[in-house]
């Protein structure tokens, strides 16, 4: 009797393969015979090979009906699709800017209007479409589109256009006529790097009636008070990674007519590649070709920020974890997860980290708040306007009413490291200048792999074994530590302060040798005799009993101004200054004063929405020879290794 015992366990190749010869040797036609010297062999090749790619056929199918196992993307935004996400598209790089005019220049020769005559008429804009020029190293040149109109105003006698909000890309225009007798037809936009957070969508009656076509439809993303009249579309990526957009079915969102003309305006953009630019050129729009009229373009909060936000479509990886989120956050921002799903859903493009916490858990407690801290891809912090967009638009009408977003930015801890390394120099050709380089670039990429974002410690011994096996010259390193505020004081204006190292400092006893200390700031010297007091460099110092001082240095010796301008809580790490009041900052071209410190432990935590960075040039990396292995090799002994 034959075995209809099958082995089915296996499902790679040789597992199949031996299954058939062991169901075929239990058949008594097949019992003795050499399976790998005829021509079955062959034969069974070809049923493994199949039964093979049936399997892994069938298993792919399975994968890609589940979003958690998806590969394709199709796939993966088809279930997304399930849940009601649309993923982000590429996104065109951005920046505000302040656009200073020359108010002389004549700009009608006719009339013998000068800018700022036109200004004072009211009708000088930038307008909708206007071009500036920006450039970066390797001759690579972006154009930056207006997508707005800007009243250009006089301040102060000059002719000026204020946050003005360009974006990285062409402008460019697309058409559909609508042909209800077509059930196939569809709406699908001619280009993948289309940001379509710019799409501009108009319907005009026909192609000889342009009914309608004064009214732009806004994209639905909310069904809930729509009706048949509501001028909305909707978006959903296609599988081949294009947009496509559909409309109402006259019940949710008005319905299209046969002979309907769809207009299509939207940014074409080079995404990410357009980061980082910080100069530009005004070089068409209503003042040209007068592009010599433009004097200065600056950013509104005067620090110099870059363009930024650009990026690549949404990830397949990003996709699986926002869209389930995005579907049980179901466009309301009521938890801290909802508020993190609804930000990075708006303006992933430009975070590179953020944090939300609920106001039971601030220092101190602010109830019916959230805050929502944000890392920008592009500088330390985010701009003014951004904060407002995000507070306003993209937050404040999505929580609840009781409850009240604030953005907070980053509390940067800057850590001032010293390593001193020993290393064997019969192990390695490099110099000690040369190994304290490579030892530089080994703590960058582990800042890089675990500080600089939220929610991020600093462990000493982790830091310590990276930099051991850098080289295998090192034997050993010894770690110091200091941590860094700093704080940007009102100038000649009295004000309290509370700076937060959020670790406990170094105070082994009562009146123990100050670790406090801070870069230079001009103060009063209330200690002079004269009539007017003089302003003097001076410094801040704690006195090893809670106390924060000011003092100036006449020779070597430091005299103190003020002994009890603040206080130092060790235990907690707070540093409260009191009616504090610099007059300058040394060097005068800072704005900050930095404060460092000697913490307790060597391993340092952040707490909500701090950030530990590294402060290299407050740091050193001091490599030595290892006096064992200098001893070794003066008596000629090995060193063991």
């Amino acid at each position: 009797m034959s075995n209809t015992n099958l082995r089915i366990d296996g499902l790679d190749f040789d597992a199949i393969k031996s299954n058939l010869k062991d169901y075929l040797r239990s058949q008594e036609q097949f019992k003795d015979f050499d399976f790998e010297g005829s021509g079955m062999n062959i034969i069974l090749d070809l049923l493994a090979y199949n039964t093979h790619y049936q399997s892994f056929y069938a298993n792919m199918v399975a994968n890609e009906a589940f979003l958690d196992s998806s590969v394709l993307r199709s796939s993966t935004v088809s279930l997304a699709k399930q849940l009601g996400y649309t993923p982000r598209s590429v996104k065109a790089s951005k920046i505000f800017l302040n656009v200073s005019f020359n108010s002389s220049l004549i700009i009608n020769t006719a009339s013998g209007d000068t800018v700022e005559a036109r200004v004072r008429k009211g009708n000088a804009f930038i307008n909708r479409g206007d071009i500036f020029r920006a450039s970066l190293p390797g001759n690579r040149f972006f154009n930056f589109i207006a997508l707005d109109d800007y009243k250009i105003e006089l301040v102060s006698g000059v002719p000026v256009a204020r946050n003005v909000k360009v974006y990285e890309g062409t402008l460019r225009n697309y058409t559909f006529v609508v042909n209800s007798f077509d059930p196939t037809q569809k709406f699908v936009l001619p280009s993948s790097n289309i940001d379509v957070d710019t799409l501009r969508v108009r319907v005009q009656k026909s192609t000889t009636d342009t009914t309608g076509l004064i009214d732009i439809w806004s994209k639905a993303t909310d069904i809930n008070g729509l009706n048949s009249d509501s001028l909305v579309y909707f978006l959903q990526e296609t599988e081949e990674g294009n947009f496509e957009i559909y409309f109402g079915d006259g019940v949710v969102g008005k319905a299209l007519e046969n002979g309907n003309v769809i207009s299509l305006e939207y940014l074409l953009t080079n995404g990410e590649l357009a980061n980082n630019c910080k100069t530009f050129t005004y070089v068409a729009g209503v003042l040209s070709p007068y592009t010599e009229s433009v004097t200065s373009i600056l950013d509104p909060d005067g620090n110099g920020t870059v363009s930024f936000g650009g990026t690549l479509p949404e990830s397949i990886e990003s996709i699986k974890y926002y869209a389930p989120r995005n579907y049980q956050a179901q466009e309301r921002a009521v938890t801290v997860e909802d508020y993190k799903t609804i930000l990075v859903k708006e303006f992933s493009e430009g975070i590179d980290s953020f944090f939300v916490w609920g106001g039971e858990e601030n220092d101190p407690p602010q109830y019916g708040k959230v805050f929502i801290s944000i890392k920008p891809k592009n500088g330390s912090k985010i701009g003014i306007l951004e904060k407002l967009a995000i507070q306003k638009s993209v937050l404040g009408k999505r929580n609840l009413v009781t409850i009240q977003p604030e953005i907070v930015d980053p509390d940067y801890i800057y850590l001032e490291l010293d390593t001193l390394s020993s290393y064997d120099p019969s192990k390695t050709n490099l110099s000690p200048d040369g190994l304290g380089s490579q030892i530089q670039t080994t703590v960058e990429a582990f800042e890089t792999a675990n500080l600089d974002k939220f929610g991020r410690n600093f462990k000493s011994s982790k830091l310590v074994s990276t930099v051991d096996n850098s080289n295998k010259s090192i034997t050993g390193t010894t770690l110091t530590l200091r941590l860094q505020k700093r704080i940007e004081p009102f100038l000649s204006k009295p004000s309290p302060y509370t700076i937060k190292f959020g670790n406990s400092l170094l105070h082994p006893i009562d009146g123990f040798t100050p670790i406090l200390s801070s870069t230079p700031f001009g103060y009063q010297d209330s200690t002079s005799t004269a009539v007017i007091k003089p302003v003097v460099d001076a410094f801040l110092d704690d006195d090893g009993y809670g106390n924060v001082r000011i003092y100036k240095i006449e020779g070597t010796t430091k005299v103190y101004i003020n002994s009890k301008i603040g206080k130092i809580n060790y235990t907690t790490g707070v540093v409260t200054l009191n009616n504090f009041n610099p007059q300058y900052i040394e060097p005068r071209t800072d704005s900050e004063i930095r404060l460092t410190v000697r913490p307790q432990r060597m391993d340092i935590q952040s707490l909500r929405n701090q950030i530990i960075v590294l402060d290299y040039s407050k740091s050193n990396f001091i490599v030595e020879q290892d006096s064992v292995a200098v001893i070794n090799e003066q008596s000629g002994t090995a060193f063991p290794y």
